[in-house]
């Protein structure tokens, strides 16, 4: 893939609100506990709607080894309101439903560190997490996003035997090139820590995204500045067939949200449309489409798709493979992810 830059994308569009909130008429109830700091280094935001690992996920923050935080959990309009076992230290917000990523934007609107990370309520960090990636930041204050590798467990709380989920990065130089974030999402949104003045200029998560709406906030992010990587599998994923990514993996409904993820950025970022890297990442797609249509029987389907990543990546074998097999209703060889 052709190195590129920054400079060369037409930048950042101008600072920018997190994305207007839909209107509604409930309130927003923000409780916050005695033991909250004022002015912490950062903010953990987890939003949650009717989970039963919330508390799993509040006891792993509370674990850490770095202290100077403060926690926001966003109780997402859950029919039965949501209360941790112990709330003395959690600024506490319930709003009107409106989905993990609206969730997630008014937990961040509401945090006062310099540094936000987010954590799913049921997913865990390791100890350490926080402290790792917060010497990160001060080590290089331009760092704009960072996250790590991540573990899997199932929903019992087992931590499987296959290994973690790393990110392809330079663990020497602490950085994930630019080319490698636009290729496809290479990170876990609960591994993620941002810059609190850095995503004040994007539009925070989009609310209308139910698959990939942390994959555009990277996106923006990245342009906007390096994206830090520290090594080793520091949090924990809980993988179960009730999540929507699950459901969004298994029916193949993933690759059209993360379809429009790219086209969300083109609308205010015209000049990527050019870009070798942003048309191999549509390519990557076409790929990953046609795979699905293979395994689902769709051999028209699965030739066009596959003819069109073909167009700009024409020296990959195994999509020449594909279209063969296309061509001679042969299912896939290989998953279509």
């Amino acid at each position: 893939m052709d190195s590129w830059s920054r400079s060369t994308l037409g930048g950042p569009s101008a600072t920018a609100a997190l994305i207007d909130e839909a209107p509604t008429t409930e309130p927003i109830e923000v409780r916050r506990g005695p033991l909250v700091p004022g002015a912490p280094a950062v903010s953990v935001v987890i939003p949650a709607w009717q989970c039963p690992y919330l508390d799993e996920a509040l006891e792993s923050v509370r674990a850490q080894t770095f202290r100077d935080f403060e926690i926001v959990v966003v109780d997402d309009g859950s029919p039965t309101r949501l209360e941790p076992r112990r709330t003395d230290d959690l600024v506490l917000v319930r709003a009107p439903n409106g989905g993990a990523a609206r969730a997630r934007n008014r937990g961040m609107q509401l945090a006062r560190g310099e540094l936000v990370a987010l954590l799913d309520s049921d997913d865990r960090w390791r100890p350490d997490k926080l402290e790792r990636q917060v010497a990160l930041h001060r080590r290089f204050p331009g760092c704009v996003l960072s996250c790590t590798d991540c573990a899997t467990f199932d929903e019992h709380g087992a931590v499987p035997s296959s290994p973690p989920l790393r990110v392809r990065a330079d663990a020497a130089s602490g950085f994930i090139a630019l080319e490698r974030v636009f290729w496809e999402n290479p990170i876990c949104c609960s591994t993620t820590m941002m810059r609190r003045d850095a995503l004040a200029r994007t539009r925070g998560m989009d609310p209308r995204r139910r698959v990939g709406e942390d994959y555009g906030l990277w996106l923006r992010l990245a342009l906007l500045g390096p994206v830090g990587y520290v090594e080793g599998p520091l949090t924990e994923r809980r993988m179960h067939a009730a999540s929507i990514m699950h459901r969004a993996r298994h029916d193949g409904s993933w690759i059209h949200e993360e379809r429009a993820v790219y086209e969300e950025l083109l609308e205010t970022h015209p000049a990527l449309r050019t870009s070798p890297a942003l048309r191999a990442a549509l390519a990557r797609l076409d790929y990953q489409a046609g795979g699905h249509f293979l395994a689902t029987g769709e051999w028209a389907e699965a030739r066009r798709a596959l003819l069109r990543s073909l167009r700009v990546l024409p020296r990959r074998p195994r999509t020449w493979v594909d279209v063969a097999r296309a061509v001679l209703h042969i299912g896939p060889l290989r998953r279509p992810r």
